[in-house]
């Protein structure tokens, strides 16, 4: 029966696709694709990798050997392949550090790839996306289609407040000033608090992407906790011009924020243990999530059987490091990278495919549910690919922890998201490597005592600033201010 499942899966999405017809396996050297990504292993894996291997025999004459681990095994797996140009891989998922990747010509360059063997592909992505992977006029890697944005909200669980007689009409006045409506929030913290409304002793928590979202900018670095921004949008920071490279962190607004989060601490409003979080899981009051538009907030209320309302600290907006949070690169030593950029098309090409490769096959890891949408087992049965990390994450059918009208969703999302000035800009750190790496020293030592309001900033603020300017932050934030002026010359900018 099984095998049956599996033909028939087979069968059906052969019938639908037709991108590479003219394409002749035979004439083809069989290969194997080594994949590196983001997921776990469960019980059926080896059901799921036989249809897929099946599908990529037929038409391109090569299997797929799929890698999961955690993110930070994935991210550690990529410092450690790009290093050792003996281990045989081909695809792997990339963080943040992509730009010094290239640098160190680990990935394979991909414009005469994608140009032939990955029309579908370019058809289908925003030009943004290819902006923000370019480097020196080529794509390394293929970026995630999801809109990668930040749009971070609290999720304020409208049962607790109720049943703390708490008041949250605040969070449907979509007429309230943003710093006004964050003032709001802070009352709804502190009464919470006063309340007793915590089960775990405290409401939410406070981190640096929280106050990126307060007051939206884009980390030059790739990294949102180094100092050198530029401001997004026109509600950020005040005193400064756009393109204009400055230390967040020695701002008035840095010295609100963090002053809000020692008071909102003392009041026990958030933890006292450096290391926890807030989280729905926990059933803690108000946890933060970075999810745009909040498409994934209706699955939640059902997982975890709360009504919550989101609370947006600012708009949604694009930054080069989000977009480089979510590709995928070819290895620069890889065999045939031909083949793995038509595995990489197929996905796009055909939703049947790119479905099989989400979540596995209908009936051995998952089932449709009441509304029809595919609703994976949950009993160790399930094939788990983290979508968030999957190129064809928009081509793939929702699952049922997103809204059926997801692609809907984003068309209009796409209208009011903020885009930085300098999508594909990307640092070379190469010429100030001592002084970037004291003044990340000096962050990892300040900078999240201080935004999770476990420090006092009336001393510790000072002593941070005075600390990174010690450490060279200024020579930083000069060549920060050198290279991006450069580039968006040559962009003609």
């Amino acid at each position: 029966m099984k095998k049956l499942c599996l033909l028939l899966v087979f069968v059906l999405m052969m019938a639908s696709f037709s991108a590479f017809a003219e394409i002749d396996p035979s004439s083809l050297d069989p290969y194997e694709i080594v994949w590196y990504t983001v997921g776990e292993v469960h019980d059926k894996d080896a059901e799921v990798e036989a249809a897929i291997n099946a599908y990529l025999t037929e038409k391109f004459n090569c299997t797929l050997k799929i890698i999961k681990g955690t993110y930070s095994e994935t991210i550690e797996k990529i410092q450690y392949l790009t290093a050792d140009t003996k281990t045989p891989w081909d695809l792997i998922t990339v963080d943040t550090q992509y730009a010094n990747y290239v640098a160190k010509e680990a990935f394979y360059p991909m414009s005469d790839l994608v140009n032939e063997y990955g029309q579908d592909i370019l058809a289908k992505w925003p030009a943004a996306l290819w902006q923000a992977v370019t480097i020196n006029g080529e794509y390394y890697a293929i970026p995630t289609h999801k809109y990668s944005c930040s749009h971070f909200y609290f999720a304020i669980s409208i049962d607790q407040a109720n049943a703390a007689g708490v008041d949250v009409e605040w969070v449907y006045d979509e007429d309230m000033e943003k710093l006004e409506k964050w003032d709001a929030f802070k009352t709804y913290l502190f009464d919470m608090a006063e309340a007793g409304a915590g089960m775990n002793g405290y409401i939410t928590h406070l981190n640096t992407a929280t106050f990126q979202a307060l007051y939206p900018y884009e980390a030059l670095t790739g990294n949102a906790i180094d100092p050198g921004v530029c401001l997004i949008g026109d509600d950020s920071f005040a005193g400064y011009e756009r393109n204009e490279v400055f230390n967040q962190f020695a701002t008035p607004e840095f010295a609100a924020f963090v002053k809000d989060a020692y008071e909102l601490a003392q009041a026990g409003a958030l933890p006292k243990d450096p290391d926890t979080s807030a989280t729905m899981k926990k059933n803690d009051p108000a946890p933060s999530v970075q999810d745009s538009m909040a498409k994934r907030l209706a699955g939640y209320e059902r997982t975890y059987q709360q009504d919550y309302e989101a609370y947006f600290p600012s708009y949604g907006f694009q930054t080069t490091d989000k977009i480089f949070g979510s590709m995928n690169a070819i290895n620069a030593h890889c065999a045939d990278p031909a083949r793995v950029m038509m595995f990489l098309n197929a996905c796009v090409a055909d939703p049947d495919f790119a479905n099989l490769v989400a979540y596995g096959l209908e009936g051995i890891n998952w089932t449709r549910n009441e509304e029809g949408q595919i609703a994976r087992h949950t009993d160790g049965t399930q094939w788990y690919l983290n979508t968030a990390y999957f190129h064809a994450f928009i081509i793939a059918e929702p699952d049922n922890s997103l809204p059926v009208n997801m692609v809907e969703m984003y068309e209009a999302f796409d209208k009011v998201l903020v885009p930085s000035d300098n999508v594909g800009f990307a640092f070379d750190e190469s010429s100030i490597l001592t002084e970037l790496a004291a003044v990340r020293q000096v962050t990892e030592q300040y900078l999240s005592p201080l935004v999770s309001g476990l420090a006092d900033p009336e001393t510790t603020l000072p002593a941070f600033l005075s600390a990174l300017e010690a450490a060279g932050v200024d020579v930083v934030i000069d060549e920060l201010q050198s290279q991006l002026d450069a580039w968006r010359a040559s962009m003609g900018f």
